[in-house]
């Protein structure tokens, strides 16, 4: 009768520390796809920053146009989204480590927020994209019909070698004494070779192309933050049912 219950003894021990085993293995796991998703998420915030930067640079010379919509908003907004994703996925990263739980559902908070903000900004952009292209080519316009001040001649061959554009529709609004900042620099030619688009156009294009490419990174982001949300969500909820085993 002893030897039976030392038998029971020892076998329940063993199916107790392969149990334990277990869970610890796939707490190791989980912690593991973790680390991959954060490392994601942490590459999805540099690249916010990056974009954010080049389409704030890109669009810095034709916010002087209207007074309307202030265009350069979505990217700093992807600036500071990205500036966030790049701190908390540290935060992540160290609930990770140390297996709290605090931590991880702190991270899991954050990344609701952000995915959230996100897909609201990407449809703020394809909603107003239209608008805010139709009051930068008006505002264009009435530039263009006062070039002869030093500061709107100045903005207007900007945006022309910029934007490898001349005049409203092409180089014909200037006649044929059109300005410096129209010829295309490529090649030797010795007389200046206009650009054939015009700048209404040029301008048109690449709001909507700057839009889309903002609103889609958004969206791409977001979707990647879903994703390491639902992981982190797991890990935090493993975390917290070995504590409780722990208390046992």
């Amino acid at each position: 009768m002893a030897t039976e219950f030392f038998l029971v003894l020892v076998n329940s021990a063993g199916i107790a520390r392969r149990h334990q085993m277990m869970l610890l293995a796939l707490r190791c796991d989980t912690v593991f796809d973790e680390f991959h998703y954060i490392s994601g998420i942490w590459l999805c915030g540099i690249a916010l920053i990056v974009i954010g930067a080049v389409s704030l640079v890109k669009l810095e010379e034709l916010r002087d146009i209207s007074d309307e919509y202030n265009i350069v908003v979505p990217s700093i907004l992807l600036i500071v989204f990205g500036s966030i994703v790049f701190v908390i996925s540290f935060f992540g990263c160290c609930g990770a480590i140390r297996e709290s739980y605090c931590m991880t559902s702190t991270y899991s908070f954050f990344l609701i927020l952000l995915v959230v903000a996100q897909i609201v900004i990407a449809v703020l952009v394809f909603v107003y994209v239209g608008d805010v292209t139709q009051a930068i080519k008006k505002g264009y316009e009435a530039i263009f019909q006062n070039r002869d001040t030093p500061v709107n001649a100045d903005l207007i061959d900007s945006i022309q070698r910029n934007l490898e554009c001349c005049g409203k529709t092409s180089f014909m609004d200037y006649g044929l004494n059109f300005p410096q900042s129209c010829c295309s620099t490529s090649g030797n030619a010795p007389l200046c070779v206009p650009f054939a688009r015009g700048c209404l156009g040029r301008i048109s294009e690449f709001l909507d192309s700057a839009g889309n490419i903002v609103a889609w990174v958004s969206l791409g982001v977001a979707a990647i933050e879903l994703v390491g949300l639902i992981s982190a969500c797991c890990l935090a909820n493993a975390i917290r049912n070995q504590q409780r085993r722990s208390g046992y």
